[in-house]
């Protein structure tokens, strides 16, 4: 299963931070008269009557079923009447193909090509959409013309469109039962039907349809949870490894790592990508073994890129390397942040095209402490050019994840360490924001506890940027999971996995959720378990 994920700047209510019913399921009926396009009381100038809405409060991943369908009826009194999934003849109304394919007002179009008389849905917040999204094309067996088979098992409707729904399964009277993302801000769906007089591009010919529908709409609730999948083969185990997700090969890859994060560990220089499964690559290049590498996927280059990392004694590194989804690249920019392990804080903003990073750990002094920067770097993969930021305000020096929120448009920080060992850390518990000038501070209602090697990334099936587990207490891993709304963190009432730090995340669209391998458990155990944040249905 796939959860929306189009996001827009809308609040909404994260699942998990509410109780939730498992379900609601309302039965409904829908006339044949009932225009589709008169949802959310827009007038089309058709003659139909308003179609039938189902309303629900908007949240994060839920899914909408349709587990019984029954009736018939048609467009017109001298047309037979067909089931809900309509009819492949020609009925004088609307042929088998054309429908209407143009916009009504700011909902999108609908085409079947090779039926027509099913029931049909819209998804819609409590105002209608300023736009209308593009027009889905739907096929029983004519796929000549592109478009989505009515069998399909799982669909994301966006905003506005009209969609295909039939009697609910995979086959008429028969098969299994589809399934119908809900979008992260809808709070109605409609119901009713598509219709135009002598197949013209825009609704009418409403009032003279007989017969209707009875509908059994469910409405199931999921919260995220920690799954671990079966696998085959995976990496050794490691901590500290780099992972950034690489779009143009549609793949997350993984590089380095060790079983320590202290001089003494062995750690590795290997390079493995996921994609639903683990893979080891042997590129012709590669950077040098280490662990507690920076990773960021640049999209304005299509490469991922890899800076700095310390190696099995505790020697530091200051290069710069590029992965374009067959080799490792080193770059030599005129100009380079000092050399630095613990660059975990690296992320692509696209509101500057660059990949910035923020603090990290120098050579060690000696124990486990290390000098700690708080120095703010920008990488622009175009002129392969690192450049400093001075900016007004900025977090102290530390050690800390950060991610990516395209609501906020900002690079968030929280929490990490000053880099003193574990004799001597200081933990921090506050929240900052990058918006490509400054660091801000927010203070938020509620927030996460004082925590150093925490996990951080954006999940674009949430519309948050999530923060995973960590320590407090040297040795002892921490497994609490919570989400930022751009005001305020809200704990995810995820179970899984136990205490657990030192691992990257990011977010795996083949998976549809965020992912992360390996990290340390409490007791120092370092650990080769591979991670996803996906929807499981609330019980």
């Amino acid at each position: 299963m796939r959860l929306g994920k189009t996001v827009t700047a809308l609040a909404v209510v994260l699942v998990g931070a509410v109780p939730l019913p498992a379900q609601d399921q309302v039965n409904l009926t829908v006339d044949a008269t009932m225009d589709i396009y008169r949802a959310g009381g827009y007038n089309d100038g058709s003659n139909g009557i308003a179609p039938v809405v189902f309303s629900f409060p908007a949240r994060a991943w839920r899914t909408m079923t349709f587990p019984s369908v029954g009736g018939a009826w048609t467009c017109s009194s001298t047309v037979p009447q067909y089931g809900p999934d309509g009819t492949s003849l020609s009925t004088g109304c609307l042929p088998p193909s054309g429908n209407i394919m143009n916009a009504t007002g700011t909902f999108s179009g609908y085409d079947s090509t090779d039926f027509t008389g099913a029931m049909v849905g819209m998804f819609l917040e409590d105002a209608l959409p300023p736009a209308a999204p593009a027009a889905l094309r739907f096929y029983n067996s004519d796929s000549s013309q592109g478009g989505i088979p009515t069998d399909f098992k799982n669909l994301n409707p966006l905003i506005g469109q009209v969609f295909f729904i039939g009697d609910g399964l995979t086959g008429t009277g028969l098969g299994s039962i589809q399934v119908f993302d809900v979008p992260l801000t809808a709070t109605h769906l409609y119901l009713g039907y598509v219709d135009s007089c002598n197949g013209g591009p825009v609704p009418g010919c409403y009032s003279g349809n007989p017969g209707s529908l009875n509908v059994s709409v469910r409405l199931q609730y999921w919260v995220p949870d920690w799954v671990e999948p079966t696998l085959s083969s995976a990496p050794s185990a490691r901590a500290l490894e780099g992972i950034a997700y690489d779009a143009a090969t549609g793949s997350t890859v993984l590089f380095g790592g060790g079983n320590a994060r202290w001089p003494g560990g062995v750690v590795y220089g290997d390079t493995w990508i996921w994609r639903r499964g683990w893979s080891q690559l042997s590129p012709a290049s590669s950077p040098s073994a280490r662990s507690f590498v920076g990773m960021a996927y640049d999209p304005s280059t299509g490469t991922a890129v890899l800076f700095g990392g310390q190696d099995a004694n505790g020697v530091v590194f200051g290069d710069t390397w590029t992965w374009d989804g067959v080799t490792w690249t080193q770059q030599f920019p005129p100009t380079s942040p000092p050399a630095r392990s613990g660059t975990g804080a690296m992320v692509y903003n696209p509101a500057t095209d660059t990949v910035v990073l923020f603090g990290g750990l120098g050579t060690s002094t000696g124990g486990y402490g290390a000098p700690v920067f708080g120095d703010t770097w920008e990488w622009n993969g175009k002129t392969k050019t690192w450049t400093q930021d001075f900016p007004a305000s900025s977090p102290s020096p530390r050690v800390a994840p950060v991610a990516y929120d395209p609501i906020t448009k900002t690079v968030v920080l929280f929490s990490g360490d000053n880099g003193a060992g574990d004799c001597c850390n200081v933990y921090y518990d506050d929240t900052w924001t990058w918006d490509g000038v400054t660091w801000t501070q927010q203070f938020p209602a509620t927030s996460p506890s004082a925590r150093a090697a925490h996990s951080m990334a954006y999940d674009a099936s949430l519309g948050q940027v999530v923060m995973f587990g960590g320590f407090s207490v040297p040795g002892q891993g921490l497994n609490d999971t919570w989400a930022w709304s751009g005001k305020t963190w809200t704990r995810l009432k995820a179970t899984q996995p136990t205490g657990l730090w030192a691992t990257p995340m990011d977010f795996d669209p083949l998976s549809g959720g965020l992912f992360f391998f390996g990290g340390q458990l409490t007791g120092d155990i370092v650990t080769n378990n591979t991670w996803l944040l996906t929807p499981v249905p609330v019980p």
